[in-house]
């Protein structure tokens, strides 16, 4: 296959393999967007999924955050008032959005129960996250969750003995409860233990992440064999607009090749209004407006 992935049907989506899911991100030149969404909470519009106002306004991969992978479901809002159901499954989030979908899992450390069981990194949920059909697992922590960087790397041994078919990717948008979010010397050990895609904080959304800063993440990033991710999720997803557009700009300007937006803004999801703009700026018009209008 060898097309861009803002260029992707729903049928290439649903029979992509690893190698090239990682090839089509790589051949798209820093033009991937990522938006999260917290399949948990109420979505902002009634009778929609968070995942499908993604899609609307121009996700290529959509990430379900706090996701109970033993109960796995996205709230619906209104459902009562309109006489449909109050979730959709996974299965049908992908008929729906005709994206690359991933979960979230959690890497917490041993003794910590303020997370379900379904959301933390067991070998029984990266099995069933696989057989779900997720396209990818994120492995990073939430805010509070005292997840550590040396953690992820253990997730990602385990995640890649379960499956050797699924992307992954790892690290951390923010501290999460015990910093270390932007530790360079992790790097290689990632790529050995089989990440995809390495993730780091996106310039201007944690303290002393510049545009040089993420520049020597990325380049670590690249060198170790690992595709790059910089990603907001500093709840500035819910800031202007003019502020996604400058940490667009200088994410692609550091390299990465995945931009993420997280989900801080109402009902789960960044405001669709920053969406929109990201994608605009990270690929102009012409790609933003075909993304959001092919779901087919």
């Amino acid at each position: 296959m060898k097309k861009r992935i803002f260029d992707l049907t729903s049928h290439d989506v649903n029979n992509m393999t690893r190698a090239e899911i990682v090839e089509c991100i790589k051949q798209s030149e820093g033009r991937t967007m990522m938006v999260e969404n917290v399949v948990s909470m109420a979505p902002p519009l009634d009778l929609v999924s968070g995942a499908e106002i993604a899609a609307a306004f121009g996700a290529d991969m959509i990430t379900l955050n706090c996701l109970d992978i033993f109960n796995p479901r996205a709230e619906v809002t209104g459902a009562d008032n309109h006489g449909v159901k109050d979730h959709f499954t996974i299965e049908e989030l992908r008929d729906l959005t005709g994206r690359l979908i991933g979960c979230n899992l959690e890497p917490v450390p041993a003794g910590f129960t303020d997370i379900e069981v379904g959301r933390s990194v067991t070998r029984e949920t990266v099995t069933h996250a696989v057989e779900l059909g997720m396209n990818y697992i994120m492995l990073t922590g939430n805010p509070g969750m005292n997840v550590s960087q040396e953690a992820i790397l253990d997730a990602i041994r385990l995640c890649r003995e379960v499956s050797q078919n699924i992307v992954i990717i790892a690290g951390k948008m923010h501290g999460g409860g015990v910093g270390n979010d932007y530790d360079l010397d992790i790097v290689s050990d990632f790529a050995e233990a089989g990440a995809d895609i390495m993730m780091f904080p996106a310039p201007y959304t944690t303290p002393s992440v510049s545009p040089d800063i993420a520049h020597q993440m990325m380049d670590a990033v690249h060198n170790a064999g690992m595709l790059g991710l910089l990603a907001i999720g500093t709840s500035q997803e819910g800031a202007s607009e003019s502020y996604i557009e400058q940490v667009a700009m200088a994410s692609k300007g550091a390299g990465a090749d995945i931009v993420h937006i997280g989900d801080g803004g109402y009902g789960g999801i960044a405001p669709p209004e920053n969406i929109i703009r990201m994608g605009m700026t990270i690929r102009g018009r012409r790609h933003q407006f075909k993304r959001m209008a092919n779901r087919r």
